[in-house]
């Protein structure tokens, strides 16, 4: 199976290319176009309970099985939101934590379930659950801007608007990025700090941001 990605960091998009027999997993709605020759099952995957654990994590109920039929088939996907794609080789020795809707696509070997995150995750804003990615072949993960990764060995602090993934050999902890005039008034509110060794991902932009800087521009209804 060859892959490539285009039209990085801002608009990404991912294009596979597989044999007879290959097949990639995809969050639903994400599939751009495809060749004919691929067939396209929609299923829960892992079943109610499965399904029931991703949706907990931020994830649609379905997911989209694309299989080709005979070789030189091409699969074209793309995320919801404007940003980048990052291909992430899994070798089934260690996990990946996954934020709510970062999740892409994945070949079969590789496991999406959810994760008890407690309320750690749920202050960081990463919700009560997070998606943990297990197994052996290809991940592929988005985000809202570009995605910057950083090789953590001890401890590094990231604002939790901008988590992306990180491995499961890091450990974390959300706390306020000084002391109660900073948490009110720096904009920056909880960080997560992380610790130990392995690799982090996160994003240059993140959607609460955005959101306030449109708001003062919203047109309002007035009653006259």
């Amino acid at each position: 199976m060859q892959h490539e990605i285009k039209n990085k960091p801002d608009f990404a998009s991912l294009h596979v290319f597989l044999d007879k027999g290959e097949a990639v997993v995809t969050e639903s709605g994400a599939m751009m176009g495809m060749s004919t020759s691929l067939k396209m099952e929609t299923n829960m995957k892992g079943g109610l309970l499965g399904a029931a654990k991703r949706a907990l994590g931020g994830e649609s109920l379905f997911l989209n099985t694309y299989t080709a039929e005979s070789d030189g088939q091409r699969l074209d996907v793309a995320p919801s939101t404007p940003g980048d794609i990052v291909h992430l080789p899994m070798s089934g020795t260690g996990g990946v934590m996954v934020q709510s809707g970062s999740y892409l696509c994945c070949t079969p070997g590789v496991t999406v379930d959810s994760k008890w995150g407690g309320a750690k995750s749920f202050f960081g804003g990463e919700g009560l659950f997070m998606l943990k990615c297990t197994g052996d072949g290809d991940l592929w993960i988005s985000s809202y801007g570009a995605i910057h990764p950083i090789d953590v060995q001890g401890t590094y602090v990231v604002d939790t608007s901008h988590i992306v993934a990180f491995e499961e050999s890091l450990t974390f902890n959300v706390r306020s990025v000084g002391g109660l005039k900073s948490l009110f008034f720096s904009s920056e509110g909880l960080v997560c700090e992380f610790t130990g060794t392995g690799r982090l991902w996160i994003q240059t932009r993140n959607a609460p941001a955005l959101a306030g800087f449109i708001h003062p521009f919203r047109r309002v209804k007035t009653n006259n």
